[in-house]
């Protein structure tokens, strides 16, 4: 599928001028408000060594690192393409909640201000059972960021990511519990943050009802996880997501929801749109890793932010108008 063309090499990578990012910079939510593209991105200090893991860790691979903790920095750019990084960390393990670990960020402009979710480790990364949860945080300018703490249910969680306006009154989050992604609904901000007593609970008890994918193709047989926030589009909400085979690659597919009802499915890529293939994808701390976060429309064109191997960032673009046509034209449900 070649709707996509890359960029020939990564956008960020490791910056050795800065300790909190020397070792890997990768994973990368974004947000375009007409003038910037404001990027987030997970960073980890150099050091780190690789280690072997329990082979009982079903579905992952047999190593992992040590030490492994990971910060959130933010760049900025006018073009999408060259940015600038502001050398402090934006986001930092800090709370009891997120010590071990800042991951994966994704960002959304809703009711007035910015709202990142990210995957926060309490648990040193790799370590079984992990604490691996939803944080929340909020920022108005990217300067200042203010915790929100933890949302979702209480068990291993993550791929969190919020729709950009509210559905029928209501304010949509998509997240992630092995192997399949589901959508949870809330009436306010304060509900997500502090849901009513059970609401998890009754939740986990319902999983497959809230469950809007699932595993389908090969590409993806393993596990599937929502990706950027999703965009609107006329023909409906454009969700980017990752797939794990067999053999433990990451791809990127897509996904079209409908706009009032997105746990409806209108149409779904049957092959994926981007897979490792440049040297800086296959090769890594985790080889052949494609794993989209960031997304943004600037004029035409849809421009993807990728993690490439858990190492570097890579961007990759297509026509919009092209990718909704292909994608109604060749993945309806």
């Amino acid at each position: 599928m070649r709707l996509f063309v890359r960029h020939p090499h990564p956008i960020l990578g490791p910056m050795s001028e800065l300790p909190w990012a020397g070792g890997a910079v990768f994973n990368p939510g974004a947000w375009y408000d007409g003038e910037r593209v404001h990027l987030l991105f997970r960073a980890i200090p150099a050091g780190y060594r690789r280690i072997s893991l329990p082979q009982s860790r079903a579905g992952e691979p047999a190593f992992g690192f040590d030490p492994y903790i990971s910060f959130i920095g933010y760049a900025w750019s006018t073009d999408g393409v060259h940015f600038s990084v502001r050398p402090e960390p934006f986001l930092l393990p800090d709370t009891p909640y997120d010590r071990f670990g800042v991951e994966d960020p994704r960002v959304v402009r809703l009711e007035g201000r910015y709202l990142i979710t990210y995957t926060a480790l309490s648990r040193p990364a790799f370590e079984v059972p992990g604490g691996v949860r939803i944080g929340l945080a909020a920022t108005e300018d990217f300067q200042t960021v203010e915790k929100w703490g933890r949302i979702g249910p209480d068990c291993t969680d993550k791929d969190a990511v919020l729709f950009p306006r509210r559905i029928q009154g209501r304010i949509a989050l998509l997240h992630r519990i092995v192997p399949s992604i589901q959508l949870a609904w809330f009436d306010s901000l304060e509900e997500l943050h502090n849901p009513p007593p059970g609401y998890w609970e009754r939740h986990l008890a319902e999983l497959d009802r809230h469950t809007i994918l699932r595993p389908e193709f090969p590409w993806e047989a393993r596990k599937i996880g929502a990706g950027p926030t999703p965009i609107e589009t006329e023909q409906g909400w454009l969700l980017l997501y990752h797939g794990v085979d067999s053999q433990h690659i990451y791809r990127m597919g897509a996904a079209l929801l409908e706009r009032e009802n997105p746990a409806r499915v209108i149409a779904r890529s049957p092959v994926p749109l981007l897979e490792p293939e440049r040297d800086f994808e296959r090769r890594g701390d985790v080889p052949n890793v494609v794993f989209p976060t960031g997304a943004v429309v600037r004029g035409e064109e849809l421009y993807v932010y990728y993690g490439a191997a858990d190492k570097t960032i890579g961007l990759a673009r297509a026509p919009l108008r092209a990718l909704l046509d292909w994608l109604l034209r060749t993945g309806r449900e």
